[in-house]
Parts: structure tokens; sequence; C-alpha cells
């Protein structure tokens, strides 16, 4: 029996004894479709499914004291356990050992760190299954402790352990002086009044004395760019076409960070015709080995001024816009607009398209950093589109990525 069975039948088993001992009504159709989708979840689609049907069922069966007070210390205090691993390098301690499990008194060691404090760690990532409890006092590696084990792995945990501990502390009363207004201004975010600086989030990330914090915000991104992929998904030929020659540009990767999109575009798409752009801020373009990312060809670029290359097939836009509120999407848009070749050049903006009904976490969650990041915020399908129309631009297709959670909206002069 496979994984995705053995799932299925433990999901059945868990039903009947439900309807057995639960004295409130059963939730028969959420434990009904879990077992169903997991069954069938042998495509990523399919696993998604699972999922969702999985802890549909959890929030059924979960009391609300219970709920109330896992999200109030138990998560959280797994997000800590997680971070204070990742500095211990304990991760990478687990992923190394020659044995199947380690004690805590050999990991103790192996980290530096009090064994009785490491204890204390361990019990708690193992009820997050972060890592595995496989005897009394003994622990061994998971799929998730040897990513974290890797800086793209511990890059989202230790970016956002750092960012959202200067908001957290001050939020509520971030708001209440501003009434509880929804922030739209960049220049008075929650992540700004929560560190007291004047600096933008990428600013202050970005300071030459703030490597850590720097490195781990671009391991994050990696991170993110090492899923899915629209070109996996969507019909690449159908987008751009056959009309690009070798001396033409085909694409141009606007805020492209170190290129890990653009270049995996290349590796999936090696046989398209045409040049490709990699732009970024000068620090960032600066600190790029251009032969290993050829042929993609660096370019130091700001996307609040106009885009310099001209009438280029596609310009690609990778989680740009959701950093910031509709008055700086609209400049940017606005100066990518005069580039576009009318009939010939189109905008790719791969971004979260929230739902109007049934939202997932990934989706919500982002949508709330973005607010206390950035004052900026994830959008449904319309309001993409009133975004795009302010612009002078027309929204043509919003293609669906497969279980991605992003979307590929193609945009093109109106």
């Amino acid at each position: 029996m496979g994984f995705f069975e053995t799932l299925a039948e433990a999901v059945r088993q868990i039903q009947a004894q439900a309807e057995s001992t639960l004295k409130q009504p059963n939730p028969l159709g959420l434990l009904t479709q879990a077992s169903a989708t997991a069954s069938q979840a042998v495509t990523t689609q399919g696993r998604a499914a699972a999922l969702k049907a999985a802890r549909a069922l959890v929030n059924a069966l979960e009391a609300p004291e219970e709920k109330i007070v896992r999200i109030s210390w138990g998560e959280p205090m797994l997000f800590l356990a997680t971070r204070l691993g990742i500095d211990l390098k304990l991760f990478a301690k687990l992923q190394e050992a020659t044995s199947p499990d380690c004690t805590c008194d050999e990991l103790a060691k192996e980290t530096g760190c009090d064994e009785v404090l490491l204890s204390r760690l361990l019990k708690h990532l193992a009820t997050g299954a972060i890592v595995k409890e496989t005897a009394v006092d003994r622990y061994a590696a998971t799929p998730t402790s040897n990513l974290l084990a890797t800086p793209e792995g511990a890059g989202p945990v230790v970016n956002c352990f750092s960012s959202l501990g200067k908001v957290e502390s001050n939020v509520v009363e971030y708001f209440q002086k501003r009434d509880w207004k929804n922030p739209t201004d960049k220049d008075d975010s929650p992540f700004k009044y929560g560190a007291k600086t004047d600096l933008h989030y990428f600013q202050w990330v970005f300071q030459p004395d703030n490597q850590e914090e720097a490195g781990a915000f671009l391991n994050h991104m990696k991170l993110l760019s090492s899923g899915p992929r629209w070109y996996d998904t969507v019909p690449v030929e159908e987008i751009f076409g056959t009309s690009c020659g070798p001396s033409d540009v085909l694409l141009v990767d606007v805020g492209g960070n170190a290129g890990h999109d653009i270049t995996k575009f290349h590796q999936a798409n090696p046989n398209l015709q045409g040049k490709l752009i990699l732009e970024d801020l000068p620090q960032t373009i600066e600190s790029i080995d251009a032969k290993a990312i050829a042929p993609v060809e660096p370019l130091a670029h700001d996307f609040f001024t106009e885009q310099p290359v001209k009438g280029a097939k596609a310009y690609y836009l990778k989680m740009i816009l959701h950093d910031w509120p509709d008055s700086a999407c609209h400049d940017i848009l606005s100066n990518l607009k005069p580039a576009l070749k009318a009939g010939y050049s189109k905008i790719l903006i791969n971004e979260t398209v929230i739902p109007d009904k049934g939202a997932e976490w990934y989706a919500t969650g982002l949508d709330l950093l973005m607010m206390v990041t950035h004052s900026a915020h994830e959008r449904r399908e319309r309001e993409w589109k009133a975004l795009v129309k302010g612009a002078g631009l027309k929204v043509v297709k919003i293609w669906d990525c497969g279980a991605a959670p992003e979307k590929l909206i193609e945009v093109e002069l109106a």
C-alpha cells in the first residue's frame, strides 16, 4: 500500500472512530473528502487537495479553546524553537549524523547547547514534525529539518523572525493611532513604526552593516523560487510566439534579484530565441557573477525610473508589485509602459491572486506580511485588473499555474 493510500485508510479509520465517539454532529463530509482526496493525491494538485481536506478535518475536530492556545503559544514557540535551532546548527548536526538518530546528550555536545535547554527545544520541535522523536531523548532528521539545514531553508525563518519581531510588540499601537485604517503609505508602515526607522524595509535590510539580514532575505527569495514555476504549466510558445529573433530581447526580468527565475527559465526553454536581460539595483547587479548566469545579461536599473530596454517581447515581474501599495505600483507600471511595442510586447506579472472565497493560508498570510512590512497587499482578480487599467494597460489573461499559489497575469497596452 502506497503512502497516500495508507493516509486515506487512516482517515477512514478516524472517520469510523469519530462516528462512534463524537457526541456532537460529526463532520462526515469533511472526513469523506479527506479520505477521497488523499487516495487520489498522486499529483501536486492532488496533494494540495488532500492537504486542504486534512486541514479542514483538523479544524472540525479541534475544540475552540485548543485552537486559541495553539495559535497563542504553540505555533509561536515552534517558530522560536526553529529559529534557535538554526542558530545552534542543530538541523545540520542531525543531517550529518552517521547513525539513524542521536541522543539529546550527543546533540548538546555537538551544538554546545545546555542539554536541558536543548531537550526542551527538541520536544517542541518534535510536536511540529520538524524533527522526529524516535525514543526517549532520541531524535532523527526529517525532510523539513534537512531543508532547514540549508541557507535557503533557514532564510524565511531568520528573515521573518527578525522583521516580524520588530513589528509585533507595536502593531496594535500602530493601528490604534491611525484609527484602524488600512495601511497604504509606503513611508508609514507598521515595520517602520516598530523598528523606529525612517528607512523603507528594503533600504533597512540592505544596509552595509546588515549582511546577515540581507543574506536571510535573499535566501528567503531563493526558497520561494524553488517551487513550481509558471513556465512548467503555462504554454510558453503561445505567450511568446515565434516572432522573436536572436538579436531581439525575448525577456526582461525586472527586479529579478540574483537571476534565479530567468536562469531557470532559460534552462527550461533553451531553444527560445532572443536575449535575456536581468535587471536589479546596482548593488545587487554588482554582486552577481555574470559568467555564472550567462547567457543572461545583467543590467543595473531602478524600476521607479523609465525602462531602458525598449521593445522587448516580454517584461517579467515576479512578486514585485505585492511589495508596494497601489500608488507605487502605478509608478512601476507607468515606467514600463513607454517601452512596450504595441501589438507585440507584454508584461508578465507572476503574483498571487487571492480568490473571492475559499482563500488558502499562503495567500492570506502573505497578504498580512506585506501589510505590516510594506503597507502593501496581495490582490484579488478585480484589484489586479483595476491596478493595470489605471496605468493605461489591460489584462489579457490570467493563467492558472497548476498547484502554484501564484498566477501569471498577461498584460498588454490598452
